[in-house]
């Protein structure tokens, strides 16, 4: 089959296509896109011979992932997969204009991302824009076709006041016109019911001549329900994933789906007991991952209020727990349509359900709505984004922008050409074009990603290791004064001190991260730290604590969270004013910039870029 070739569809067949997810949504959904290439390549081979439209095994947050925690190269992983998958079309999602990442990118960036995506296996572009804004669309679509790979137009399905199913239709017809070779009912939160996809459907299908694809999550619990009326109403291919990775935020499983409809004349004419042996692989891996497991992965019904997906799900209780803050879920999930409300009611699919996310997270964590925004609500409140769908809280934009007047035009416009810039920063980091294009999307961890890479220390966080039921006995090995193992009941957790706070009556607060995740623990005093069995204690023993000192007063500049300093924007001496921005840090995978709160002079800057740092201590001192 030829890459631009979708004519394998035919809109009035009765047989209905699916895309699976498995590889790339269903582990984004339920296990925080941890899964590694290791354990998704031994599967390929038979997952290649079901009949599959088309895999989802790109996008998204994998490409994120795989440099930030994984260590792996994204575009290794899509070229291993691609040698396997031989028959079977390779999908991806793409943001529009901003890619994979959480800005948007020049169109020479975008021009050659989607060039050398095609070079290395890519066949299916799945294209959406956050806002709905065709204009962030259009260029990546066009880009697609002059490749010779198939371009599907998506529409991100919310509700609101201002959504309607007329307004998504007439989506639909530009996107056709601007060439796409079919239309994706993106419903990436599960709020599209069995009778509303139906209607919806129905409508397009009376509109446009193309396939017609829909996707959803099972969150809400009416995932295979909406996918069998939307088939009735002419929906061509459905994404579903194989069972052990379905369900609940993930995608409605495929046998069940396969199974009810063989008994229809939309029969997806695929083999149960081939997809039987597929669910028993991924029923022992799925084992690997029991720490990232989302603790909300079952039917919740509150996504119809909230309307939060499942992916943001999984990848917001993962950011409260690096806060220590799991237990207050609950808030961040009411605070999230609130914060939606104030930025126009966009829909809630990356980027924009993080940015809506994370600030809801940050609101709740500070304890006071919008005291710390994020460079990203920044940038969505000036517009750079694209239009929101209703208009923006005003008092909110002032606060974040102050008298900055909005952009209106298409947000790329406003942007020079980037790939020569970027390919002469990075100089000799880069071993080919891939990295340039990594290096523009994730700058700060892909050049730690490069380092690691050139030292031979990419090194992932470590999996699961199962559960001992010998007598309790705790074992500690060293790896660093600040990092060692500990094996409590034969399972075995790595602990790095990542900083403390200061002390206060006898009891200093330390941040642990145990396997990669954040935890706050009070201590009453310090251990006694043991020489390592080579006898070698390091002269830094004590570096890991806090060096700075406490934030007493409205002159001393602190983090509301753990974090790492990405960009110091003043020297010492300098002069500032209330409102400008300090120093930038990167925390919950957003940049948060940090304020002076007063007219004054950068008297003393006690940070360096890269430099972890905690609440509580002082970051720089304005006078």
């Amino acid at each position: 089959m030829e890459k631009n070739d979708a004519k394998d569809l035919k809109i009035n067949d009765q047989r209905v296509r699916i895309t699976d997810t498995t590889f790339r949504d269903a582990h984004q959904s339920l296990l925080a896109t941890r899964m590694r290439t290791e354990d998704l390549l031994p599967i390929a081979e038979k997952m290649d011979e079901i009949g599959f439209w088309s895999m989802e095994v790109w996008g998204g947050a994998t490409f994120d992932t795989c440099l930030r925690y994984l260590k792996e190269d994204p575009w290794d992983r899509l070229r291993a997969i691609k040698k396997v998958l031989k028959k079977t079309k390779l999908q991806m999602l793409l943001r529009g204009q901003n890619l994979l990442g959480y800005r948007h990118y020049s169109d020479d960036v975008l021009t050659k991302f989607i060039e050398k995506s095609v070079d290395n296996g890519m066949d299916v572009f799945r294209i959406f824009d956050a806002m709905n804004d065709v204009r962030n669309m259009e260029k990546a679509i066009h880009t697609v076709k002059k490749y010779g790979a198939i371009a599907e137009g998506a529409i991100s399905y919310t509700t609101s006041p201002v959504h309607t199913h007329e307004g998504f239709v007439e989506m639909a017809i530009k996107l056709e016109q601007f060439g796409c070779d079919t239309i994706c009912v993106k419903d990436m939160a599960g709020l599209l019911s069995p009778n509303n996809a139906s209607d919806l459907i129905g409508k397009i299908r009376a509109k446009i001549k193309l396939p017609i694809h829909m996707h959803t999550h099972e969150t809400s619990g009416m995932g295979s329900m909406s996918y069998l009326k939307a088939i009735e109403a002419g929906c061509n291919i459905i994404d579903t994933a194989i069972s052990p990775l379905a369900s609940g935020t993930s995608q409605p499983a495929t046998e069940p789906m396969v199974a009810a409809l063989g008994e229809t004349s939309h029969s997806t004419q695929l083999n149960l007991a081939q997809l039987d042996e597929v669910a028993d692989y991924f029923r022992k891996v799925r084992k690997k991952y029991k720490k990232y497991e989302s603790e909300f992965t079952g039917i919740n019904t509150k996504v119809l209020i909230s309307q939060v997906p499942g992916g943001m799900i999984s990848n917001m209780a993962s950011q409260l727990k690096e806060q220590g803050a799991l237990d207050r879920m609950d808030e961040v999930m009411l605070e999230v349509p609130k914060v939606r409300e104030d930025f126009g009611f966009p829909p809630l699919v990356t980027p924009t359900s993080q940015i809506v996310g994370t600030q809801a997270t940050l609101n709740v964590l500070t304890g006071e709505r919008y005291k710390v925004i994020t460079s990203e609500t920044k940038n969505y409140l000036k517009g750079l984004y694209g239009k929101s769908p209703a208009p923006i809280n005003e008092k909110v934009r002032k606060k974040a922008i102050g008298d900055e007047i909005p952009i209106t035009c298409r947000p790329a416009d406003l942007l020079e050409p980037e790939m020569e810039k970027l390919t002469r920063e990075l100089g000799g980091k880069a071993k080919g074009i891939e990295d340039v294009l990594t290096y523009a999307l994730f700058p700060n961890v892909a050049l730690e990603f490069f380092g690691a890479r050139e030292q031979g220390k990419l090194e992932p966080e470590p999996l699961d290791v199962v559960a001992d039921v010998a007598a309790p006995k705790i074992e500690m090995q060293h790896l660093a004064p600040s990092e060692f193992k500990i094996t409590v009941h034969g399972e075995t957790f790595h602990i790095k001190v990542a900083g403390t706070g200061h002390k206060s009556e006898d009891v200093r607060p330390f941040f642990l991260k145990v396997d990669g995740k954040m935890e706050e623990v009070m201590v009453q005093s310090l251990v006694e730290v043991v020489p390592s069995s080579d006898g070698v204690i390091d002269s830094n023993i004590n570096s890991f604590h806090s060096s700075r000192p406490k934030a007493v007063k409205k002159g001393h500049i602190t983090t509301a969270m753990p974090g790492r300093v990405v960009n110091i924007k003043v020297s010492e001496g300098e002069q500032v004013k209330a409102g400008d921005t300090l120093c930038i840090v990167e925390a919950m995978k957003m940049e948060n910039e940090v304020y002076s709160p007063m007219d004054g002079t950068v008297k003393k800057i006690y940070i360096k870029e890269s430099d972890n740092v905690n609440p509580d201590e002082t970051l720089m001192e304005i006078e």
